[in-house]
């Protein structure tokens, strides 16, 4: 039997350094907590959004213990559990179960590129070690591995495959993906300038980075589609969304740009993990535009 769905926005959060190159746990607990009083539907440490490539296994843990307990049972936590190895991503995942995960979010292998049965091989013995609920994560831009939708609907045979997070940017996916698998997994947008197309072609959920930020306008926007079917009030919205959107997902510097405006609104933000640098004056000026453009 499936396991229960998962659905709604989830916040893919920020991982907050100082300048030395610590994680700020205080920072990211604020975060959090605000972020669970602005409506989201979860959030999820320890993806691409929080550099979980930057950080060592010590850190992970420890973000990810910061986080549940920030979230205090208000909203789930599903907990990136990317690994280079098959090996090394049961033993994230089962480490996110045992501190009280509600799920686990997967990229397959990226260095050497898998093929497709060998990324059948990699979920299925995380589905069969670990009793949690996995989004698979497909991202052919980052780990320059695409599971397409056959290989999709193997997976989705898998008691524990409850979703998969959609980043390819083909839109054609979500249609391929409910038809071969007759809507037998969840399907989240990935990619954030598709997000109300997705929605309208049946996508559940949302792993969302501009909910950073602006988590009650990305909630308003999932849920005048799926819970109020009022498209064109929800288009209205998109539009004011749409270059910060479109920054995020093509500029290049998207953990910068979010934690230069988490700062400004007070939150934690702090540096990325090096080698990445702070925005330049000319970058944060026009972030500050695109902000400003969405009030």
């Amino acid at each position: 039997m499936k396991m229960g769905k998962l659905t709604g926005v989830y916040v893919v959060l920020v991982t907050p350094f100082t300048k030395d190159g610590d994680v700020d746990y205080d920072g990211l607990r604020k975060n959090v907590r605000w972020l669970a009083g602005q409506g989201v539907h979860g959030v999820i440490p320890l993806g691409s959004t929080g550099e979980f490539a930057s950080l060592d296994d010590d850190q992970k843990e420890r973000i990810t213990q910061t986080v549940i307990a920030a979230a205090g049972g208000k909203i789930p936590v599903v907990v990136g559990s990317s690994a280079e190895t098959t090996e090394k991503a049961i033993y994230y995942a089962k480490r996110a179960k045992d501190l009280g995960a509600a799920g686990a979010l997967v990229l397959p292998p990226w260095y050497y590129t898998p093929d497709p049965e060998e990324i059948v091989h990699h979920y299925t013995r995380i589905s069969e070690a670990v009793d949690l609920p996995i989004i698979i994560y497909n991202n052919p831009f980052t780990s320059k591995v695409d599971i397409e939708p056959p290989t999709v609907a193997r997976l989705a045979e898998l008691p524990n495959i409850v979703a998969i997070k959609e980043s390819s940017g083909n839109m054609r996916r979500i249609a391929e993906i409910r038809t071969l698998t007759n809507d037998g997994i969840g399907i989240f947008c990935g990619w954030e300038d598709m997000a109300y197309e997705s929605f309208v072609m049946g996508a559940q959920g949302w792993v969302c980075v501009i909910g950073n930020v602006v988590p009650r306008m990305a909630v308003d926007l999932f849920e005048l589609i799926t819970v109020k079917n009022d498209l064109a009030a929800a288009w209205e919205l998109y539009k004011k969304m749409l270059p910060f959107l479109r920054y995020l997902e093509y500029a290049g510097k998207t953990q910068k740009a979010l934690k230069y405006a988490l700062d400004k609104m007070g939150l934690a933000g702090g540096y990325c993990s090096s080698p990445k640098l702070p925005l330049s004056d000319a970058d944060k000026a026009e972030v500050d535009q695109l902000i400003q453009g969405m009030q």
